[in-house]
């Protein structure tokens, strides 16, 4: 099987073989039941080279029998604000209301996902990146109930 690198906004549900190099930019836990003493699942901000065009959501679930102990492991692997080049991560659709990113697609991790940090530098990939809309747009914005305000 080979591996290609590419970037946020190639990839989709139809392959399986995608390598990306990312800037994680901001990463939480999730908790849908506020009583429960675990998340259920780390979710992340993925930047690239080519931010301007997308972002994406990763998400690491403990909702999947098979994925009970990627939360505590990933937690230690990922760093907020720092690069790394993954690969073996599955994508599908992004159905959440309350989107994080306006993205169709989201990334998850499971016990294949390998992230190899990068070193600061060899890679150029902002820290943030920012979607400011026209000021006359923010009123038909209040409505929406796919992205986050």
């Amino acid at each position: 099987m080979s591996t290609t690198k590419t970037y946020i906004a190639d990839i989709d549900t139809k392959r399986r073989d995608w390598t990306l190099t990312v800037r994680i930019a901001r990463m939480w836990e999730v908790k849908y039941n506020p009583t429960s003493e675990t998340a259920d699942s780390l979710d992340m901000v993925l930047l690239d080279e080519q931010q301007a065009k997308t972002s994406k959501i990763a998400r690491i679930s403990n909702s999947r029998t098979d994925q009970e102990g990627l939360i505590p492991h990933f937690k230690e692997v990922a760093k907020e604000g720092s690069v790394y080049t993954m690969s073996q991560f599955g994508v599908g659709n992004n159905k959440r209301s309350h989107q994080q990113v306006q993205n169709d697609s989201i990334i998850w991790f499971n016990s294949f996902t390998s992230l190899k940090f990068e070193l600061e530098g060899l890679v150029d990939i902002p820290k943030h990146n920012f979607n400011f809309q026209p000021f006359e747009q923010l009123a038909e914005l209040t409505n929406r109930k796919d992205i986050l305000k």
